[in-house]
């Protein structure tokens, strides 16, 4: 991954796609991010088959690319894995598994403290914002997890979730 044109590239055929596309400024890589994350909504808002795991990778990397663009001081490898790390563990909330995944895959395992770093961000910043049906917060589970009976605590049934006070 060196990010020059795949014109100069002596492995790479043929070049160009059909329609000539080159991610090749920060634009063009913000806008395939954009559409990306817009098919994998209609994808799997509309249950067709198929995962959004690799997917949510290849709108990171693309995220990732325009970063560089921004801060060309960044390291290309590290921002397209960082960011693609953390927008799979915003959704999956698998920091380690997703880590693991992006580095091993992509031959960058030097690069696994940043990624690890970025997931963990990533999962402690989104730890309250279900962005699956599957993920909603289950009642059950926080009374069994956080006994509402300690003192400083309390309990909001409405929002299934459980409030520390603390005092100074």
């Amino acid at each position: 991954a060196t990010g020059r044109p795949a014109s100069t590239l002596d492995h790479v055929w043929p070049t160009s796609g059909a329609i000539g596309f080159e991610m090749d400024n920060g634009w063009k890589c913000l806008l395939v991010g954009i559409f990306k994350m817009i098919a994998i909504s209609v994808t799997v808002c509309g249950g067709y088959r198929g995962g959004f795991i690799f997917p949510f990778f290849s709108a990171g990397a693309a995220f990732g690319r325009a970063l560089t663009f921004i801060f060309p001081w960044m390291h290309l490898q590290i921002a397209t894995l960082c960011i693609a790390a953390a927008i799979n563990v915003s959704i999956t909330r698998t920091s380690l598994a997703t880590s693991l995944i992006l580095c091993y895959l992509s031959g960058e395992q030097m690069a696994m403290p940043a990624v690890l770093t970025a997931s963990l961000v990533s999962l402690f910043v989104t730890g309250y914002m279900p962005f699956i049906k599957t993920q909603i917060v289950r009642n059950d589970l926080d009374t069994s997890l956080f006994h509402a009976a300690d003192s400083g605590n309390e309990y909001d049934e409405s929002k299934g979730m459980q409030r520390r006070f603390f005092s100074v």
